[in-house]
């Protein structure tokens, strides 16, 4: 591996200064649990390292009233054992439990999820759902921007070159509101899906139907995506029987384009991302669409 120069701000207007002065040849980092990876795959072209992980202003969960902001240095453990989370993004804690092993959520962090821009990170999906927004900051500006718009294709984001992601803002679901997060990986439990995906629902005032939905998928395209009409179906339709559900479901093979790799078939993906939602859609219909 080649030799990296490593920086270790203790504040976030120091660290903001040292990538401005660097800018181009440096990568932040905060957890840091895939960079030995990339390292040895040479996948890292610059050759210094900002570690943010120790700047106190980039950690922690706010309650925001129907708001929460998540810090982006904030691991994935801290999220899991927030209990503002549970109750009021149980599809965020599903999909953050999801993630790798007990030893990596310790260390792993959710900016570092959403910054890596990987279409199969396990987080994303359930943030568009929450309709996430991305907080970043450079010495010259702040910016706050919708999580769809973010991701530019595998690994690539809208950060500019001197910007830090600094948090993250998801809505909270209310009392009306039901969803899921779902993924299926090479083995059972940790590993790195081959499909994931996140579905939110707000019921309607009559059985069986919803006013608003919000469906999305990844590891099925360059970006994590929003199936739109799936979403369009479940707002027109009433969800009253399991073949209303496949029908659905099946809506999913025109919102996707998979490849085929080490992990999965293009067919294979294709036929997982209509399982994963009728199985969801499935589950909350057989529990009345009431809140678990």
């Amino acid at each position: 591996m080649k030799e990296i120069d490593y920086f270790f701000p203790k504040t976030l207007e120091e660290a903001l200064q040292i990538l401005n002065e660097n800018k181009g040849s440096m990568r932040v980092i905060a957890g840091g649990t895939d960079l030995v990876v990339r390292l040895k795959q040479g996948q890292v072209k610059e050759d210094r390292l900002l570690d943010i992980s120790r700047i106190d202003a980039l950690k922690g969960i706010e309650d925001r009233g129907e708001k929460i902001y998540i810090g982006a240095t904030t691991t994935h453990t801290e999220i899991l054992e927030h209990p503002l989370i549970k109750t009021s993004v149980p599809i965020l804690h599903d999909a953050i439990k999801s993630i790798a092993s007990l030893q990596i959520r310790n260390i792993a962090t959710i900016g570092g999820n959403v910054a890596n821009a990987s279409p199969a990170g396990d987080s994303i999906p359930a943030l568009f759902v929450l309709n996430g927004f991305v907080f970043t900051k450079s010495i010259e500006e702040e910016r706050k921007i919708p999580i769809e718009e973010f991701f530019l294709g595998p690994s690539k984001t809208s950060l500019k070159e001197n910007e830090i992601l600094v948090g993250i803002e998801i809505t909270k679901m209310q009392d009306d509101e039901v969803g899921f997060f779902r993924k299926v990986g090479q083995r059972k439990g940790t590993a790195i899906s081959v499909v994931n995906g996140a579905v939110r629902l707000k019921k309607d005032s009559k059985p069986n139907r919803f006013s608003k939905a919000f469906v999305s998928l990844g590891a099925v395209a360059p970006t994590v995506v929003r199936a739109k009409i799936v979403e369009n179906a479940l707002e027109s339709e009433e969800i009253d029987s399991l073949d209303k559900i496949m029908y659905i479901s099946g809506l999913v093979f025109r919102e996707v384009s998979p490849i085929s790799d080490v992990r999965g078939s293009l067919e294979y993906r294709r036929d997982v991302s209509i399982n994963i939602i009728y199985e969801g859609l499935a589950d909350l219909f057989l529990n009345g669409f009431r809140r678990s």
